[in-house]
């Protein structure tokens, strides 16, 4: 792949790649009077049905924005809630969707940073589930876009080629966001930059299957230009 005007999402009506920033969750836990934890607990479910529902409706990638690089500036106790869930999921939610619907599970972000045990869930799933072809599940866990950027850079001997190594190599149709801010936080710039954006008002743990129907079908109707 060169860095040309070729790099654009899918032109179909089904969005190819779907990218997801389930925010809200913090907001959901205090409304709900409950613990982030709880919170987050629903938000794996929430993301859980989600994906099955996308990969039904024909989406062959999903890239989920579980964190930013950023976001470990957070609590202590905030981020061991979120992790503890997250490597739960990977040995438990994620492990068993990726074998019921060969689907390949690859997580991008700076591992340096994670607990030994979560970068050992990250490996063992990422291994497990190398040669599955259907589906590809990006998740996104202390994800720095820039540092993506930088070493696709560093490690292409071409410049023009260095799309080839960038974590996450296929550009993005439709990118998802919960919680009413109307902004990325560092998802995807590059792969999204010809995608269509979807600012739900909705709390990620109020969100249905309806509201993805709804969102579906207007992504069908929209004619994509790509700048032309």
């Amino acid at each position: 792949m060169q860095f040309t005007s070729d790099f654009h999402p899918s032109p179909g009506a089904i969005p190819f790649h779907v990218g997801i920033i389930p925010d809200g969750g913090r907001r959901w836990a205090k409304a709900h009077s409950c613990t982030l934890r709880e919170a987050y607990s629903h938000t794996k479910s929430s993301l859980q049905i989600f994906v099955n529902y996308l990969i039904e409706k024909g989406t062959l990638e999903i890239s989920i924005y579980l964190s930013s690089i950023q976001n470990f500036r957070r609590n202590p106790q905030e981020l061991t809630a979120n992790l503890g869930l997250i490597e739960l999921a990977l040995n438990n939610e994620i492990a068993e969707i990726a074998k019921n619907r060969n689907i390949r599970v690859i997580v991008a972000g700076n591992r340096k940073i994670l607990p030994k045990s979560l970068r050992h869930a990250i490996d063992s799933l990422e291994q497990l589930t190398m040669n599955n072809t259907r589906v590809r599940l990006n998740l996104l866990l202390a994800f720095d876009p820039f540092e993506e950027i930088i070493n696709a850079m560093k490690a292409s001997e071409i410049p023009d080629h260095f799309l080839n190594h960038l974590l996450i190599k296929t550009p993005v149709d439709l990118v998802i966001r919960s919680g009413g801010a109307q902004l990325l936080s560092n998802f995807l710039p590059l792969q999204s930059a010809y995608a269509r954006l979807c600012f739900a008002d909705k709390l990620f743990n109020d969100l249905t299957t309806g509201d993805l129907d709804e969102i579906m079908e207007n992504f069908a109707k929209t004619a994509r230009k790509f700048g032309e």
